[in-house]
């Protein structure tokens, strides 16, 4: 599901609409705008374009303003100079709200990240954005403290910092066949660095719950009258099909980002792709790690075949190859997903402030109503 800036504009939605209406376009040449505007708001999690519009001005008027000192503490924590304005607020993401700063010295981009995002995480993610950037891909560039880390503590929180970039939305979806190529070719650039990797594949793509505890999940939804719990009740024999589809993981592993999804993309200037997130990097195969971007650029919100090709066409066009995929291919982009829902259900059901409470149900919705799918899989694999 999309998530509306902090700040966003009518002529923000406007352009999505307009790229979604040449995605739409591309396998129904007769779509309306009045139709693609439709589709972009129910990728919102709302009715209409005009409840859009109404959200997005309402969030305009009421803009979150940053804790007091926030910024300075920032600043001075990663060297960037004195502040000169106040903090803008960017986007709320499931790891917090970042915050655009300006100092003497230029502005800045600063983000929360996940407490297990250390500094020596942060690292590894680094060498692969490096590499990366050297073989043509486009990424912020991050900021070291002048105690020479990526990571700081400030106000019990874990922040990092780049440098400000002016990029435009994340790619629409369906995604456009150009989109798809570009990331393609992007995924192609990774693998073919090849920068072997020794360290432990991260458990959250391999650890699996079992029925149980989804039935455990159930009851707390029902017990705290959570509208959901219905939608989740209807949904659990789909999950536990879903982990049928298991893979034998030792392998050749490579530094993948894993976590090279649409929202971590930004259109850049000429349409280019910036990748924004690096810090998820780890261990993993590249049928795994292809398995888990076809789901992503394939298959949101249905199976896009004009998609899976142009991504296949930029991958060969970059690594000279497609390895060859089965089912077992999607056992990473399954537990993930799995994961990330049970997740964010236990967030829905008992979230932490506000924030987390709105993102937590919108996307509860969109991930039951929608789900991943043994057949839905087969589909891609297929394609």
């Amino acid at each position: 599901m999309r998530y509306l800036p902090d700040k966003p504009s009518l002529g923000f939605l406007r352009k999505e609409a307009k790229d979604l209406l040449a995605a739409l376009r591309e396998s129904r040449p007769g779509t309306s705008l009045t139709e693609a505007q439709q589709a972009l708001a129910a990728e919102y999690g709302v009715r209409d374009w005009a409840e859009l519009k109404s959200e997005a001005e309402r969030r305009a008027a009421a803009v979150p303003a940053a804790p007091d000192g926030l910024a300075e503490e920032l600043a001075s924590t990663f060297g960037l100079g004195q502040v000169t304005a106040p903090p803008s607020p960017v986007a709320f993401t499931p790891m917090g709200r970042c915050w655009s700063i300006t100092t003497e010295r230029g502005r800045w981009l600063a983000v929360t990240v996940y407490p297990w995002i250390t500094n020596e995480q942060a690292e590894l993610g680094t060498r692969l954005r490096d590499a990366a950037v050297a073989a043509g891909a486009a990424a912020p560039t991050p900021v070291r403290s002048p105690d020479g880390r990526l990571i700081e503590r400030v106000r019990e929180q874990s922040w990092r910092v780049h440098e400000w970039i002016e990029v435009g939305p994340s790619p629409v979806s369906p995604t456009p066949t150009a989109v798809a190529r570009g990331i393609g070719t992007a995924y192609g650039i990774l693998h073919s660095l090849a920068m072997p990797s020794t360290t432990p594949v991260n458990p959250y793509l391999t650890a699996r719950r079992d029925d149980a505890q989804w039935q455990e999940l159930l009851a707390r939804a029902r017990a705290a009258g959570k509208p959901l719990a219905d939608q989740l009740a209807r949904t659990l024999p789909v999950l536990s099909e879903l982990r049928g589809i298991e893979a034998d993981l030792d392998g050749d592993f490579i530094l993948c980002n894993c976590v090279l999804i649409p929202e971590h993309v930004r259109i850049g200037h000429g349409d280019e792709l910036v990748i924004t997130e690096w810090d998820f990097a780890g261990s993993l195969t590249i049928e795994q790690e292809l398995g888990s971007a076809l789901g992503h650029w394939g298959l949101r919100p249905a199976l896009n075949r004009p998609a899976i090709a142009a991504f296949r066409e930029g991958y060969v066009q970059s690594a000279g190859r497609w390895p060859e995929l089965d089912l077992s291919s999607f056992a990473v982009a399954v537990t993930g997903w799995l994961n990330w829902t049970y997740n964010t259900i236990c967030e829905a059901i008992d979230p932490s402030d506000p924030d987390r409470a709105r993102f937590a149900e919108r996307e509860v919705a969109d991930l039951l109503q929608r789900p991943m799918t043994r057949a839905s899989l087969q589909q891609v694999l297929d394609s």
